[in-house]
């Protein structure tokens, strides 16, 4: 370090000063009084700043940072109480010259109890680790897959590092009322000083995410306070917020495991809150690795089974297919199974014996009967899966016109060409292609426009919404009309009504599916008349519905 120079801020006693900027070592070593301007400093400010280290003192603190983490210097100011240091924490440098390029730096804040009007500040040239930059929101904060990126490499340094994390879930009861008292100003700001505070919670500053409608997750080393996390997302949200949490303990020495049973945990979390999630991530992890184990007998031996819901043509009321839908022992619902096999990577065995059982009961069924098996966009998007599926039905050619796969997802498609070049694959061999969902998630308008499909399935909260939600109909109109240009035809799930089916027949919706029609049944038992292919004459290629009908 270099000694003081002119012009720099004299102090009296240093005594305090080192021993605030002893705590670690530093390329540039300062201290901030309450409103961040910088009323000390030893180091290297040239390499910092591109000044010398005197022309730093009196300027705010801000002016060393890009100004993407002004929200992180002002939580810093504010929450940090005596005796707490935070970082090392990943920041950017300002670029010494306008339109440079921002280097990535590490900062370290220590608030002594002797000094708790100032912040002893440690900053170093290069990251704190080799976590990256993972792109944010405006607010600050990861997207939900990001952050499962940044949970696996949060989990590889840590776990090298010997670092003991946490996985806190916080949900901000009140935090919808709250915001909706503020005007369009104060939201945005109220969200970016959360944003900030949970990041200067997390991990290298890193793992902070908004995984659902007030509620958030965030990557912690062990040892942190959550009551003085909950006190200081209180002082930003306001008295009518109340800050619950949920912590689980992580292996980092199991980190694919430990990723799997956080994906699940934040999965339950987002859809039935925090009762949902175990505080002890060991009960957790022990559920997770039984389910596995049960889950992987269940698929190696085929011991679930399917039933068969019909697809109706709305004039004309004859069945056209059946989807094939999965069924467990004990479930009425599949959707917690099926989440749990695509966390644990076992979806790609799942779809393929399913496949398997409707190929089989294709072959026992009269030629006028079609399926239509659901097959998961992580299976769709693994290198061997196309290859496989058509190993599967190279003996049965004569079955693929009468197997149709209905795309599924969770996550969004993120290579459409190379999502669209599976599904030409398949097409080509036979099998007609249907999207599932359309309108809900990560299924959009791109998904059209990109992915050559027959059939498009209109997600059913739109249709369920007719009745009440009159804006529906006109969207449905619309993707009808895109469908019909595409050459695709659109099918209506969950037709539940005689009252729904008249409205989806008038928005000129082609198919329809629910229990106006028909539950699932064990056997696909065809009661009515097979579709004439004049029904279908908008299909994109003729011979295909041909094929169909």
């Amino acid at each position: 370090m270099t000694l003081p120079e002119r012009g720099q801020a004299q102090v009296g006693p240093q005594k305090l000063q080192l021993l605030g900027l002893a705590f670690a070592g530093a390329d540039l070593a300062f201290e901030v009084d309450p409103t961040g301007a910088i009323r000390f400093a030893l180091g290297a400010a040239e390499q910092i700043a591109g000044v010398g280290v005197g022309d730093i003192v009196g300027r705010d603190w801000s002016t060393l940072l890009s100004d993407s983490n002004a929200d992180l210097l002002k939580a810093l100011l504010v929450s940090l109480l005596p005796g707490d240091r935070r970082g090392p924490l990943r920041v950017v440098l300002k670029p010494k010259q306008a339109g440079g390029l921002g280097r990535p730096a590490s900062l370290s804040v220590f608030r002594l109890p002797d000094n708790a009007n100032a912040l002893s500040c440690a900053l170093s040239l290069g990251a704190p680790s080799k976590l990256g930059e993972f792109p944010r929101n405006r607010a600050g904060l990861l997207d939900r897959k990001t952050f499962d990126e940044a949970t696996v490499a949060i989990m590889a340094e840590a776990g090298q590092a010997g670092t003991p994390l946490r996985l806190a879930l916080i949900q901000l009861d009140g935090l919808t009322s709250a915001l909706s008292a503020l005007d369009s100003t104060g939201v945005e700001a109220t969200r970016s000083q959360l944003a900030a505070a949970l990041r200067l919670e997390s991990y290298s500053g890193v793992g902070a995410t908004e995984i659902a409608d007030n509620r958030f997750a965030i990557l912690r080393s062990a040892g942190t306070s959550d009551a003085k996390m909950s006190r200081r997302l209180e002082q930003i949200c306001g008295a009518g917020v109340s800050p619950v949490t949920s912590e689980l303990e992580l292996d980092t020495s199991t980190p694919e495991t430990s990723l799997r049973a956080v994906r699940y945990a934040l999965n339950r979390y987002v859809e039935d809150g925090l009762s949902a999630v175990t505080a002890d991530l060991g009960v957790m992890m022990e559920r997770t690795v039984k389910d596995a184990s049960v889950l992987r007998s269940t698929i190696s031996a085929s011991t679930f089974h399917l039933v068969y819901q019909p697809i109706i043509a709305v004039e004309g009321n004859c069945v056209h297919h059946f989807e094939a839908l999965a069924r467990f022992d004990g479930q009425d619902d599949p959707g917690a199974t099926i989440r749990l096999a695509e966390e644990l990577g076992m979806i790609l065995e799942f779809d393929f014996a399913a496949a398997k059982k409707v190929v089989e009961m294709l072959s026992q069924t009269e030629r006028s009967v079609k399926i239509a098996v659901n097959i998961s966009a992580i299976s769709l998007m693994t290198p061997r899966f196309a290859d496989e599926f058509l190993k599967l039905t190279a003996s049965k050619a004569g079955l693929r016109p009468r197997l149709l796969l209905e795309i599924t997802e969770t996550q969004k498609i993120d290579d459409l060409p190379k999502a669209n070049g599976v599904l030409t694959a398949l097409r080509n061999a036979g099998h007609p292609i249907c999207l599932d969902d359309f309108g809900a998630g990560a299924a959009t308008l791109e998904y059209l426009s990109r992915l050559d499909a027959d059939f498009v399935k209109i997600d059913g909260r739109y249709i369920k919404g007719l009745a009440t939600r009159p804006r529906d109909a006109l969207v449905i109109k619309h993707v009808v009309g895109l469908c019909r240009e595409l050459g695709a035809i659109a099918i209506a799930e969950m037709v539940e009504t005689e009252e729904i089916l008249e409205m989806v027949r008038s928005l000129g919706v082609t198919l329809g599916q629910g229990w106006h029609y028909g539950k699932p049944t064990p056997k696909p038992i065809w009661k009515m008349p097979v579709l004439s292919t004049a029904v279908l004459e908008n299909g994109r290629r003729r011979g295909a519905v041909e094929q169909w009908g």
